[in-house]
C-alpha cells in the first residue's frame, strides 16, 4: 500500500493522479497498472522491495479512480501522455517505467512517443494489439458479462489472470477478496473496451530504451504466443518468461523481482 499523499498535474485538462513513494538516488522507476488493477495496490508486493534505493512514481491513468475519464472514448494515446505528464512534473531525469498488462501497453507506447524520456523499460503481460479472433471474443465475453453479471465478470477475470494451479492453492476467503477488486467499474469496462482498439506498432518501432518483454506460460489472459509478438516488435528486446498465470505478481513476486532488479541495474 502506498503511504504518501496523492498529487496531480493536469495533462489535456484532467487532472491524472500520481504517487510518490521513496527518496531513492537512482532512477526514478514509474509503476503503470494494468486495466483491472488499482495504482494503491497493484504494486504492493513490490513497492517495499524499490523504495529504499529508489522513488518510486505511482500515475493512475484515467480509468483508474485517481484520473477522471474523458468525455468521449479512452485511446492509448491519451494514456500514455498521462503517464508522460507525471515524468515531466515528479522526476529529474530520464526514467525506467514498469507496466503490466494494460500498463504494459501504455508503458510500451509511452517509451515509443517520448524515448529520450526513457532510459529503461519492463513490460509484463503485455501486447502489440488484441485484434485476433481469440482476443476479440474473449473481450465480448468480458464486456458481456459487465453488462449482465458483475459477479460473473468478476469471477470470469479472476479465472483469466491467475493460473489454475495458483487459484486451487487459494483459500476461500482469499478468492474472495481477489474477486471482491475485480468488480466491474465504468473505469474497468472503458478501459476493457480500448484493448479490443488498440494496436500500438508504430509507436513500439520507435522504442530506443533497452527494453525486456516478460511472458507467462500459463498467461490466460496474454497468453505466450502474444507476448512473444510483443517482444518480437520492440527492435532490439530481451525476453524471459516467468512459470505463472497473468498476475506475477500475486503468483511468483520473488522471481518477478529478481528478473526486474537484474534489468534495470
Amino acid at each position: 500500500m502506498l503511504s504518501t499523499k496523492e498529487r496531480s498535474v493536469d495533462v489535456a485538462g484532467i487532472p491524472v493522479g500520481y504517487y510518490v513513494e521513496g527518496d531513492g538516488q537512482g532512477p526514478e522507476l514509474v509503476l503503470i497498472h494494468g486495466g483491472t488493477g488499482h495504482p494503491e495496490t497493484s504494486f504492493a508486493s513490490l513497492l517495499d522491495h524499490f523504495t529504499p534505493r529508489r522513488t518510486a512514481i505511482v500515475p493512475g491513468y484515467s480509468g483508474s479512480h485517481l484520473t477522471p475519464l474523458p468525455d468521449g472514448e479512452v485511446d492509448v494515446d491519451m494514456l500514455a501522455d498521462q503517464v508522460l505528464g507525471v515524468v515531466k512534473a515528479a522526476a529529474r531525469g530520464p526514467v525506467d517505467l514498469f507496466g503490466i498488462s494494460t500498463g504494459a501497453v501504455v508503458a510500451a507506447a509511452a517509451a515509443g512517443k517520448e524515448p529520450d524520456l526513457i532510459r529503461r523499460v519492463v513490460v509484463l503481460g503485455g501486447f502489440v494489439h488484441y485484434r485476433q479472433p481469440w482476443q476479440r471474443l474473449l473481450v465480448r465475453t468480458w464486456l458481456r458479462l459487465a453488462e449482465l453479471d458483475g459477479n460473473a465478470f468478476a469471477e470470469y477475470t479472476l479465472l483469466h489472470v491467475l493460473s489454475d494451479e495458483y487459484l486451487d492453492s487459494m483459500s476461500a476467503g482469499d478468492r474472495l477478496r481477489l474477486r471482491a477488486g475485480l468488480m466491474p467499474s465504468e473505469g474497468m469496462v472503458k478501459l476493457i473496451e480500448l484493448v479490443s482498439r488498440v494496436d500500438i506498432s508504430e509507436h513500439v518501432r520507435n522504442i530506443k530504451a533497452p527494453t525486456l518483454v516478460v511472458g507467462m506460460k500459463h498467461d490466460q489472459l496474454v497468453p505466450v504466443r502474444y507476448a512473444k509478438q510483443f517482444h518480437e516488435a520492440i527492435p532490439g528486446s530481451e525476453y524471459v518468461e516467468i512459470d505463472s498465470g497473468h498476475a506475477a505478481a500475486i503468483e511468483k513476486p520473488a522471481e518477478l523481482l529478481k528478473i526486474v532488479e537484474e534489468f534495470l541495474a
